[in-house]
């Protein structure tokens, strides 16, 4: 019998309401397999970050806690770990685990999950690995403010991609992933005029017109395999850099991204590194697994093996 202690965040209206559905479907399951399963409802945005702030004002991230589940998108166990972390790192980490009821569920591709089902089987199993965390700064708006810190697990896009998603979320999210694709095309009309300046690990780079992703893992969007050679375990990040590209570049780019042939592109760069910054004139737009969350300048650092996560 299992006698960890777990406690679930579950987001309901993940997934369109995705998630209600799924913990209703698997919760018989979790009771009897994790013996006093505690769970928590996420209610509104933000509210798994007060969750996690609760938990590491109670010392060692919440009473005695082995295991702290997520269910829902990708936003959900971004939304904790913000909340766990806020203070700084917490001296004890229990292991995290997510069951997928998104619309993208990106990070637990690399691990071969694409189920509720399969995810379940993974954490029951007792399959853990360690994963790196991504330290950052940003600002809240365009025009400057005090820099604000936060983590990732998943992905940090810098321009056109947090813009895409803005514009999915603002008019196409009931669409789904044909929203997203939509939304690229829509956003893609405006083109892009800007000059970016990216330091990794003391090298500096300058792209005007450009885009770039910053990936600790290969998947975002759900399919979209787009850092294919990203590890999530060696301490570095994947910069993927969109560098000066047109409208009709970059449609031809964004053809192969969900099969990673992108990368092969002559306009697509690739930059790994532990300590990366990026500065945008004009400011950019930034989203960090699914959540739009500042703007430039970005400011990140690699936590290796941060995370043990179950899966």
């Amino acid at each position: 019998m299992d006698t960890h202690r777990t406690l679930l965040v579950v987001n309901p209206a993940a997934g369109h309401g995705r998630g209600r559905k799924v913990f209703a479907r698997l919760e018989p399951r979790l009771r009897s397999s994790l013996p006093g399963l505690e769970v928590r409802f996420s209610e509104y945005a933000g509210h798994a970050v007060e969750i996690g702030r609760g938990l590491a004002r109670l010392g060692s991230a919440g009473p005695g806690y082995d295991r702290l589940l997520c269910l829902g998108g990708d936003g959900t166990p971004y939304e904790l770990l913000n909340g766990l972390y806020a203070g700084g790192r917490p001296p004890r980490l229990p292991a995290i685990g997510q069951i997928p009821a998104g619309t993208g569920n990106s990070f637990l591709r690399d691990f071969d999950i694409t189920t509720p089902d399969q995810a379940l089987d993974a954490i029951l199993a007792g399959r853990r690995r360690r994963v790196d965390l991504v330290e950052f700064t940003s600002r809240d708006g365009p025009a400057g403010g005090p820099a604000v810190r936060r983590v990732s697990l998943n992905i940090i896009g810098v321009g056109l991609i947090a813009d895409i998603l803005e514009l999915t979320n603002a008019r196409f999210k009931f669409m789904g992933a044909a929203g997203y694709s939509l939304a690229v095309l829509v956003r893609l009309v405006r083109g892009m005029r800007n000059l970016v300046t990216i330091v990794a690990d003391g090298r500096r780079l300058e792209a005007p017109n450009s885009a770039l992703v910053v990936s600790n893992s290969k998947f975002t969007g759900g399919k979209m395999k787009i850092a294919p050679a990203a590890e999530t375990a060696d301490g570095q990040a994947d910069v993927i850099l969109f560098d000066g590209v047109n409208r009709r570049e970059i449609l031809a780019i964004f053809s192969g991204v969900f099969s990673g042939q992108h990368a092969a592109h002559p306009k697509v760069g690739h930059v790994r590194a532990a300590s990366i910054s990026v500065e945008a004139d004009p400011p950019l737009r930034l989203m960090a697994d699914g959540e739009l969350i500042g703007w430039t300048p970005l400011r990140l650092e690699v936590l290796p093996a941060e995370i043990e996560f179950l899966a």
